[in-house]
């Protein structure tokens, strides 16, 4: 259960492979742990096996990609070309920056990390993920964000570069269809987006794809809430609110214009079944009134976190998963080594000398036996899914919760040097 023997079958792969690379990677959702894969992401860049898209000598097409929630966000970097380090660090470190951030803001009356009331952590995320994305194509930030609106070029992008570093195909990013979202159809849920117009495209369809109601972002539950729970949830939820805030880092509107991307994107046939890869039929608004006679209004949030359906994307059996959980994988994978936790420790003591006394040999036999006992009824690991049987252990439940909590930079960064030394 680690990853290295998994690095050495990713070598094989990649030296037994053509230049226009057979093989594939799939980032799975990480949350704040994005900087494993960063980490991941620097290793492979600097052995080679992902071709650096800003060096023109090398002409091997893009490799096939494919991410979930913040896996989305690091493998369109991949491909755009963002330096891991600083870049891509930049854009984890800053979220979970502003996220600390809210202990000490007037703002909020209770600081509850990323699960502060109001507090919408995507749009947070946007606007360092989308100058990272901009730069590494060598366009320019409008200084203006009313600039950005009906101008599909707005960031000067060279649109033969853009076609270079994403050809159709080579970026999937997966969503979750709320629309179909089911205890009974959590697979049949899985929606990817794998052609982009535009540089907007990728930064809507990977917010959407980061994108957990009341976690990550807005609620929007203002029809079906009391006025006093509106206010305890903030401001940040009013799904008709479209003005875009620049001063105010609590009050956004990613996920509203996130939403209505992701329909001309629908309405355009690009957004795909996760099973067939046909697209998805586009669903009319709905027009017809209440008794009060007011229209019922067009939810913008149609899609979800793509972890919600699948947080282990892959393209086929040679896809290179790579997470920042151990476990057992369908596919190879890239993912931290857990070993102390599945080696058996004798319960024994130690006098001053180092020896084991007499006392702890007779009471040993007992210890051991209950110990035993004790562990047949503990497994070792769960099935999370058909692809991935995740350990039970004490560095996978640490690393759920680094996910979903802000952690300080250094502890990031030495997470960032994980996935790096678990690539090697």
């Amino acid at each position: 259960m680690g990853s290295r023997p998994f690095a050495n079958i990713l070598r094989r792969f990649s030296s037994a492979t053509s230049p226009n690379n057979d093989i594939s990677f799939g980032f799975s959702g990480a949350g704040f742990l994005g900087c494993y894969h960063v980490g991941v992401a620097a290793c492979l860049h600097r052995q080679g096996i992902l071709p650096n898209p800003n060096d023109s000598s090398n002409g091997t097409s893009p490799p096939l990609v494919t991410g979930v929630s913040a896996g989305s966000m690091i493998a369109a970097a991949v491909l755009a070309g963002v330096q891991p380090d600083p870049d891509g660090m930049e854009v984890v470190l800053e979220a979970a920056r502003k996220t600390r951030a809210l202990a000490k803001s007037n703002d909020f009356n209770v600081s509850l990390d990323v699960l502060t009331p109001g507090f919408s952590l995507i749009d947070q995320v946007e606007e360092p993920f989308q100058v990272s994305l901009v730069k590494a194509l060598g366009g320019r930030i409008p200084e203006k964000i009313s600039d950005q609106i009906d101008d599909s070029n707005v960031y000067d992008i060279d649109p033969n570069l853009f076609q270079r570093r994403f050809p159709d195909g080579s970026l999937r990013l997966g969503l979750t269809d709320r629309r179909v979202f089911g205890p009974r159809s959590i697979l049949e849920s899985y929606r990817y987006v794998d052609s982009f117009r535009n540089v907007d495209d990728i930064i809507a369809t990977c917010m959407l794809s980061s994108y957990i109601p009341g976690g990550t972002g807005p609620l929007h539950l203002h029809d079906k809430m009391p006025e006093f729970l509106i206010g305890l949830f903030g401001s940040n939820n009013n799904s008709g609110s479209t003005a875009r805030s620049v001063k105010d880092n609590t009050i956004n509107d990613t996920v509203h214009r996130a939403g209505t991307r992701l329909r001309e994107i629908e309405a355009a046939g690009l957004v795909k079944h996760g099973r067939t890869g046909l697209p998805v039929l586009p669903q009319k608004p709905n027009q017809e009134t209440e008794l009060d006679q007011k229209p019922i209004v067009l939810n913008s949030t149609d899609f979800w976190d793509g972890g919600i359906a699948d947080v282990f994307p892959t393209f086929d059996d040679r896809t290179i998963i790579i997470a920042p959980v151990n476990g057992f994988f369908s596919n190879p994978a890239i993912c931290p080594m857990h070993s102390a936790d599945e080696v058996v420790e004798e319960v024994t003591s130690q006098d001053s000398d180092g020896k084991t006394s007499s006392a702890t040999t007779a009471k040993k036999p007992i210890q051991l036996q209950l110990q035993t006992l004790i562990r047949t009824y503990i497994p070792k690991t769960f099935r999370h899914c058909n692809k991935a049987e995740l350990g039970l252990n004490n560095r996978n439940a640490k690393a759920v919760l680094k996910m979903a909590f802000s952690s300080e930079d250094e502890e990031l960064y030495q997470i960032f040097r994980d996935g790096y030394d678990d690539a090697r």
